[in-house]
């Protein structure tokens, strides 16, 4: 569906993407399967090729930089109020990048509901 890129930037189709379609990846797997498959993807998927990503785990996501991100993505088109810009570095203070990108990947694709 058309609607579930509205807040990609930048617009990736027709582009070449290797790797598993994760659009619609969002709350099939729980944060811990997620965590587990970053850690050491063969755990839960034992013919995975992908390497695991133990260090998003031990690193703290930086927040210094966060709000000129988000008003850059703003300005393409992304609907960032001025609040959602100002909570930014609250958001992620504490939080590890492992944390985040599990965030991320549970909401791919529940942005529409399909019909399904």
């Amino acid at each position: 569906m058309a609607g579930e890129f509205v807040y990609d930037h930048p617009f990736q189709w027709g582009s070449k993407r290797t790797g598993p379609d994760l659009a619609r990846v969002g709350g099939r797997y729980s944060d811990e399967w997620h965590r587990v498959h970053l850690t050491q993807p063969r755990d839960v998927v034992p013919e995975s090729n992908m390497p695991g990503y133990p260090w998003l785990e031990q690193t703290l996501m930086d927040g210094a930089d966060i709000a000129a991100k988000m008003r850059a993505l703003r300005f393409v088109g992304v609907p960032y109020a001025d609040d959602d810009i100002a909570r930014g570095k609250s958001e992620v203070a504490g939080k590890t990048e492992q944390e985040a990108l599990i965030a991320y990947l549970q909401v791919l694709g529940t942005a529409v509901k399909s019909n399904q």
